[in-house]
């Protein structure tokens, strides 16, 4: 599964508006879900254990969520409702970082596109590893000989490697 990270508003002026936020969120989380994604939305369970209206225990939401947002594949930003100061601050780093930034509108489309790469990789891989005689083959058979079966196992092999997150990578 791949990571990604949830960024949408949490500060509000009011608390209508912060119950939105959250009910915001918690969409955002189970369409990431539904996408076939692990999400991290640090704003639904950190300001459970922080006060948001400290300014130091912000500051160490801030920073924790910053660090896990390091370790994910892209983020996804909910902007239906704006771009808080925060929002900005996790952008900016995932663009720092390198890392894509997803508007969450978009998910669905972009999910497509990660699985036709997976796919595409996992094909790939078996083409590598089937018969010489075979390689390039849409068949991937041979006379005398069938490949079909080792190239299926490599096949499976592969999308279990990239389903657990792991690249699958040419070893020459």
């Amino acid at each position: 599964m791949m990571k990604v990270y949830v960024c949408s508003p949490y500060r509000a002026g009011d608390s209508a508006e912060l119950d939105r936020n959250i009910e915001y969120a918690q969409a955002l989380t189970r369409q990431a879900l539904k996408a076939g994604l692990a999400p991290i939305t640090p704003h639904l369970y950190m300001t459970q254990c922080l006060d948001e209206r400290k300014p130091q225990e912000r500051a160490q939401g801030l920073t924790a969520g910053l660090a896990l947002l390091k370790g994910c594949d892209f983020v996804i930003v909910g902007g239906k409702y704006g771009i808080s100061e925060g929002m900005c601050r996790e952008i900016e780093t995932a663009d720092r970082l390198g890392i894509a930034v997803v508007n969450a509108e978009r998910l669905e489309e972009v999910r497509k596109q990660i699985d036709k790469l997976r796919e595409q990789a996992a094909n790939d891989y078996a083409k590598m590893n089937s018969c010489k005689f075979c390689k390039g083959s849409r068949l991937h058979s041979c006379t005398g000989y069938s490949c079909k079966e080792p190239y299926q196992r490599a096949y499976d092999y592969a999308m279990s490697e990239l389903a657990a997150g792991c690249k699958v990578v040419k070893i020459e």
